[in-house]
């Protein structure tokens, strides 16, 4: 992308727009496989806590409010995204002027008269021209709009030194010598100022300077590249807003796990997860040994300050009926597949009954 200009409130319309806020589907592929090759159920806030400081994972979908009849448009040279035409006509003059105009120099006859001393900005160093020269007023003013217009014109007239230097006087001869014409690099007609420029952008050349677009699709990664400032504000609400209040962000994330052939429940106050099976109630049809039975009763029953048992509470319990850490770990793997217990990422486990934190 091209660079940001000087002064950004010269890209800037004020004009509305509505911002949403996408998952990217690689990142969301990449998850889902890291959970499937992962046997416990992991909670989607936490998920989404780890995407938000990957760059990668999200986009910004950006559309003309839904009231407004304007079109958003890019740059056909670059991309640089903006929310109004005009400001893209700005950009192109700017950003790729040997695309927009050519600077054609033309010899004239030097100044006459006697020059003791040309005028020199005191801002930039740039030699103006001498204070008795015809066009001294209208070159003064011309130069502070051109470049120092962010500097009130008083302050900027009272830097303007006079230059004796014999150099300096010869220097601005023979740059009152030549004469640059600007013409259109398109179809070279001869153009009077930068104004007239961008305006025989706008009416003949239009097509190759912005096009219409009905969203846009940014990246975060580039937001901090775009020189629209309407654009970058909006996507930094749009992300704030999600910060606060992760709604939107944790529906496209569940719809997308959903997509992915993962499972997604709720506990009892509400927190969802995701996890490869999906926890379900033990029925008579369930062939379960009675030590299978009794890990369930054990996980189902109330939790004892809070706490649910693990597969190391398991592996104490039942090393005194001297049944090996392999035989628990098998009888606890298999439950976990058969979505009768759920291993959550803190390692309890929890299974449908009575006293689960499940939601039923």
């Amino acid at each position: 992308m091209a660079a940001k200009d000087s002064n950004p409130a010269k890209f800037s319309s004020d004009r509305p727009v509505f911002c949403t806020v996408r998952l990217e589907d690689p990142v969301a592929e990449k998850l889902a496989n890291r959970l499937k090759a992962d046997s416990r159920a992991h909670a989607l806030f936490d998920l989404w806590r780890n995407l938000v400081g990957q760059p990668n994972a999200i986009s910004f979908v950006i559309k003309p409010a839904k009231d407004s009849r304007s079109r958003l448009h890019t740059c056909v040279e670059c991309g640089q995204p903006f929310t109004s035409a005009e400001l893209v006509f700005r950009h192109f003059r700017h950003a790729h002027a040997a695309k927009a105009v050519k600077t054609v120099e033309k010899p004239i006859d030097p100044p006459k008269g006697s020059f003791q001393f040309v005028a020199k900005c005191g801002l930039c160093r740039a030699l103006l021209c001498p204070p008795n020269y015809h066009g001294f007023t209208a070159k003064l003013t011309a130069h502070h709009q051109d470049r120092h217009d962010h500097v009130p014109f008083d302050e900027f007239r009272a830097k303007v030194v006079n230059s004796s230097f014999p150099d300096d006087i010869e220097a601005w001869r023979k740059a009152a010598s030549i004469v640059h014409e600007l013409h259109c690099a398109h179809c070279d007609q001869l153009l009077a100022d930068d104004r007239e420029a961008q305006d025989h952008l706008r009416n003949a050349h239009a097509d190759r300077v912005a096009k219409a677009e009905e969203e846009l699709l940014i990246h975060a990664a580039h937001v901090k590249d775009l020189e629209c400032r309407d654009l970058r504000r909006a996507c930094s609400e749009a992300w704030d807003k999600e910060k606060k209040a992760p709604g939107h962000f944790l529906a496209l994330l569940r719809h997308a796990l959903n997509q992915k052939g993962l499972q997604l429940f709720r506990d009892i106050l509400g927190h969802q997860f995701a996890c490869r099976h999906r926890p379900r109630h033990v029925s008579p049809r369930d062939a379960l040994t009675p030590r299978q039975q009794e890990m369930l009763a054990m996980t189902a029953a109330p939790a004892r300050r809070g706490h649910k048992p693990n597969r190391h509470t398991l592996r104490d319990h039942f090393a005194a009926q001297a049944v090996s850490e392999q035989d628990v770990k098998g009888d606890v793997d298999a439950l976990v597949k058969l979505g009768l217990l759920v291993e959550f990422d803190n390692g309890q486990l929890d299974a449908l009954g009575p006293g689960s934190h499940i939601e039923s």
